[in-house]
């Protein structure tokens, strides 16, 4: 073998007996309970954009099944789909909260 590839075998299993790194240091801490943001619909909306983010948001609602019947999963997927409207153009949010409305009165 070689010097340099001794040398390489050598740190790599140096570093597998080390303690590993902190994992706080290296991703930002999860808030539990996060607030979720809040859905502000500005102006002019493309109907064909809007019409896509109701078929998405149905269709994400469609694939729950019937755990939707649970409380909780409503909760969730009210959750997720306002973080998801909140990042998209305000047609596709206008589309998707539409579904969303419809979750929260059932």
């Amino acid at each position: 073998m070689n010097p340099t590839a001794f040398k390489a075998l050598a740190d790599a299993l140096d570093r597998q007996f080390q303690a590993p790194a902190r994992a706080s240091k290296l991703l930002p801490p999860v808030m539990a309970n996060e607030p979720l943001p809040e859905l502000v619909i500005t102006g002019p909306i493309n109907r064909v954009m809007e019409l896509e983010g109701k078929r998405w948001a149905t269709e994400f609602v469609q694939a729950l099944g019937a755990s939707i019947r649970n409380p909780k999963v409503v909760a969730k997927a009210i959750a997720d789909l306002t973080r998801y409207a909140a990042q998209q153009p305000a047609s596709v949010a206008s589309g998707v909260n539409i579904v969303i409305d419809l979750l929260k009165e059932a």
